[in-house]
């Protein structure tokens, strides 16, 4: 990995990273089949819950409440049966969790919109979709029922309502913040199995950032954090149809034109709160004003801010826009805008050119994760979390790359437009009701993305894989989908390089046959809408294939990567390549062995000399020199007796000098007998030996002498090898 490299920065503030997720947006005219596209992975790591969840849709009595419930990143996220059949508690314990009763209550609406969700809201049937990555905040907030506590929205709930109320990106969007200044943010999920309650003034990790699209084509980013005196601070920006954006753990709206609500929206007396409290050098700058207000203690803090989001900015836009020839080494910093907002690609993106880019390590860069010692003899990309040693060795980081080995799901959700009408259909109500309902699509992937692969689920079906919507990070299951893809990545570690082929087979794959389910489930859409008089139920029926196809599918992705699990196992057993060429009985073995680089780097072409002037000293110790001639090549006694003569010759000169004298002199016979290397003067050695024993008080009368006679280097060599033999 390349060391992070200093730059001048003119103090302009950095805004503190967060150790959480990657959010890519695509425009409608930036992709391949005209739908927008959000991706994110879910990197908070710890205790999670990777369950896919449906929320189904219902009709409320006037007057209903809508339960707010306490955001949670462990397993289970949520106890609310009434939401879900998903929330369901499985024991009397889970009925006891702190998290199970609702912290508060909002006035219910007449129809909510079903939905699927994990930690954040996911995607509704209307196919608005949802992206999250925490992001740093200038102020802190604590959840109603916690000491100092006030606010009662967290992102995740947030998240959840606007796809509950809504089917554009617009109304996400103002609805989260609207809710959010009326009743108070708090910030993102917290991990409770260790339980630390609120303090009211975190602000690491108590910004957040969605990007939000819609089967209208819309685009958008949203921001939050908490308000200074509560509420919220929140801003919307419209992303251009024909671009890519990214929001790597680090707010990236600036300046906003708040006459222009179709492109802009914000929280109430927005720029006159910055103003208020001088938070921008000149114009109004949403990033320079609300991300997090503290500088980093040390410039090597600084650095691994600046690069842990810039890094990440700079490779999606070099990936999908080589030619603008972004500087990798500039780093996001809150005061100046060092990328662009958003890129138009040179080429058209699919679902498919995403999920490569959440694959991504930086490989073939000078940030390439599978190079270098730390990668390993066999390039792992994989760089675990901090623990004492990295709080020993100071001034160091690792490369933040998009897939890393913490990562719980990821996904790339579509919102594609509405069907188009088949050639000579009219339009018609039945037509109109099946043309859109499948505009919600997401490949949803469990575990890290470079180990998983990307599973169709249409965001209107009402059920999916068991594998996916059941299970614990904490129970190990065979039939788990986040299980599945877990074990895979984990034996990838032991050689990553070698596995990494027969993964990527497998990806394709499962990925390909994916994707012919889509096309599939779009071509009998087609037929339905050109037949079907009755809409409600040719979308029930083409609802119901589509879940049992992809349900089907899902399955089999789980049973496809047990599968691949076996096939690593038998392909590099005991540390070979092995080949099959008799099913069951015959293999064929490939030495694998090292990388010559790495031997070099870890010594392995010393250990012959080494190995020669150690036996060489041993046996002259045992048997004299004359004798251990007799079994030593000459050229070994030559270099064992290089290797003593610079301490002899030391010696003498210690001895020889009016400084040093008493010291050298009680040491002499040593000089003698280390340069001579003959029997009687390692006899004479040892009694030597004996004799500064005897004469430590006149060694320790003189501590510094060798080094101030010698220098540093060979005086410091000189008193280890006295000391020794004392």
């Amino acid at each position: 990995m390349r060391g992070l490299t200093l730059l001048a920065l003119g103090g302009a503030l950095l805004a503190p990273c967060v150790e959480a997720c990657t959010a890519i947006g695509v425009g409608r005219l930036a992709s391949t089949d005209g739908s927008v596209m959000v991706a994110h992975t879910d990197d908070s790591g710890g205790m999670g819950d990777p369950r896919l969840a449906r929320v189904p849709a219902r009709d409320w009595p006037e007057g209903s409440m809508r339960p707010v419930y306490l955001s949670i990143a462990d397993y289970p996220r949520m106890i609310a049966p009434e939401r879900s059949e998903s929330y369901a508690p499985l024991n009397e314990a889970q009925k006891r969790l702190p998290w199970a009763a609702p912290i508060g209550f909002i006035p219910q609406v007449n129809h909510t919109f079903a939905y699927w969700d994990v930690d954040y809201g996911l995607g509704n049937e209307h196919g608005l979709v949802l992206a999250e990555t925490t992001c740093a905040g200038r102020w802190g907030a604590a959840p109603v029922g916690q000491p100092n506590g006030t606010a009662l929205f967290g992102i995740e709930e947030l998240s959840k309502i606007a796809l509950e109320r809504c089917a554009t990106a617009r109304c996400a969007v103002s609805t989260m913040g609207e809710l959010a200044e009326a009743y108070g943010y708090y910030g993102g999920n917290s991990h409770m199995g260790a339980f630390v309650p609120w303090a009211g003034t975190q602000t690491d990790e108590e910004g957040e950032a969605l990007i939000v699209g819609d089967a209208a084509g819309e685009l958008w980013v949203f921001h939050i954090l908490p308000g200074p005196d509560g509420g919220a601070v929140w801003a919307a920006q419209r992303m251009p149809e024909e671009s890519v954006t990214i929001v790597a753990n680090m707010f990236i709206i600036r300046g906003m034109d708040l006459a222009d609500p179709a492109t802009f929206r914000a929280s109430r007396g927005i720029e006159e709160l910055a103003a208020k409290l001088n938070l921008c050098r000149g114009a109004f700058d949403f990033t320079e004003a609300f991300s997090g207000d503290f500088k980093a203690p040390s410039r090597t803090d600084a650095l691994v801010d600046a690069f842990y989001t810039g890094r990440r900015l700079w490779r999606v836009y070099d990936l999908l826009a080589p030619g603008l020839k972004l500087d990798p080494e500039l780093g996001a910093l809150q005061e100046v805008q060092t990328y662009p907002l958003s890129v138009v690609p040179e080429a058209k993106v699919s679902p498919q050119r995403v999920m490569s880019i959440l694959r991504d390590h930086f490989e073939g860069t000078p940030y390439d994760l599978t190079k270098g010692p730390a990668a390993g003899p066999y390039g792992s990309p994989n760089r675990w979390d901090g623990a004492n040693g990295e709080s020993e060795v100071r001034r160091g980081a690792w490369e933040r790359a998009i897939s890393i080995h913490r990562t719980i799901f990821s996904f790339v959700a579509q919102a594609r437009p509405a069907q188009p009408l088949p050639d000579g259909a009219a339009e018609s109500a039945a037509a109109a009701e099946l043309r859109g309902a499948l505009s919600g699509l997401v490949w949803f992937g469990e575990d890290s993305p470079h180990a998983t692969c990307f599973a169709p689920l249409f965001l209107a079906q009402k059920s999916y894989s068991p594998a996916w919507t059941h299970g614990t990070m904490a129970v190990f299951d065979e039939g788990s989908a986040w299980w599945a893809a877990q074990t895979v990545k984990r034996v990838m570690d032991l050689n990553y390089a070698a596995m990494l082929p027969h993964v990527q087979a497998a990806q394709a794959s499962c990925e390909a046959d994916g994707a012919a389910l889509v096309e599939a489930a779009d071509r009998n859409a087609s037929a339905l809408i050109a037949t079907a008089s009755d809409a409600a139920e040719a979308k029930a029926a083409m609802l119901a294939q589509v879940a049992h196809a992809a349900s089907e599918h899902a399955d089999g992705v789980v049973r496809q990567w047990r599968a691949l699990l076996a096939d690593l196992f038998v392909s590099f057993k005991n540390g070979y390549n092995n080949t099959v060429l008799l099913e069951g009985s015959i293999m064929h073995e490939r030495n694998l062995g090292y990388p010559a680089w790495w031997l070099r780097e870890v010594g392995y072409g010393s250990w012959s000399d080494e190995s020669d002037a150690a036996q060489a000293g041993a046996l002259v110790r045992l048997l004299g020199r004359k004798e251990a001639a007799r079994y030593l090549p000459a050229e070994s006694l030559a270099k064992l007796d290089e290797s003593v003569a610079p301490s002899a010759a030391a010696l003498l000169r210690a001895a020889r000098d009016p400084a040093t004298r008493a010291f050298g002199r009680a040491l002499l016979p040593c000089a003698f007998a280390s340069f001579a290397l003959g029997a009687a003067a390692l006899y004479a050695a040892q009694r030597a030996a004996e004799t500064v024993r005897a004469r430590r008080r006149t060694y320790g009368r003189w501590p510094g002498a060798a080094t101030s006679l010698l220098g540093a280097h060979e005086g410091e060599r000189l008193n280890a090898e006295l000391i020794a033999r004392i």
